[in-house]
């Protein structure tokens, strides 16, 4: 099955953070961004703001790094999910990837990572400078 990643251009982001208050009023139907499942991150060495949102990686590095086998991957989305029970809120996912694309939740310390909408993400109709592109490639990131 072809997973269909949220495609990165960092040089069009003008850190609005739109995309962050659209995920967490989509998952939890209020505002704000402390739990967003996408995040913005200032690039000072590059002078980018810069969408972090998971990458589909082929072999993602945070799912064996669980010591509690609590992400797996969502076989209609491609993304990985949280199994829900079994986290213990180490962090150990967060270390693990690569791009920065997994979050703590504030609250529980339960990572926050991007389920794309199951499969219709909402950020992307959103993002009005073209950040953000729903597409198979990553050629953008």
């Amino acid at each position: 099955m072809a997973f269909q990643p949220i495609r990165v251009f960092a040089d069009r982001c003008t850190g609005c953070r739109a995309c962050e208050a659209v995920c967490v009023f989509r998952r939890h139907g209020v505002l704000g961004t402390a739990t967003a499942r996408i995040r913005i991150r200032k690039n000072e060495a590059e002078g980018l703001d810069e969408p972090l949102v998971c990458r589909l990686c082929a072999e993602p590095a945070c799912i064996p790094s669980c010591p509690e086998g609590a992400l797996c991957r969502d076989e209609r989305t491609g993304a990985v999910a949280l199994v829900e029970g079994r986290c213990t809120s180490c962090g150990a996912c967060a270390e693990a990837c690569p791009y920065g694309s997994i979050s703590l939740d504030p609250a529980n310390g339960k990572p926050l990572i991007c389920d794309l909408c199951g499969g219709d993400p909402a950020c992307v109709p959103r993002c009005s400078s073209g950040a953000l592109e729903a597409g198979r490639e990553a050629e953008g990131r």
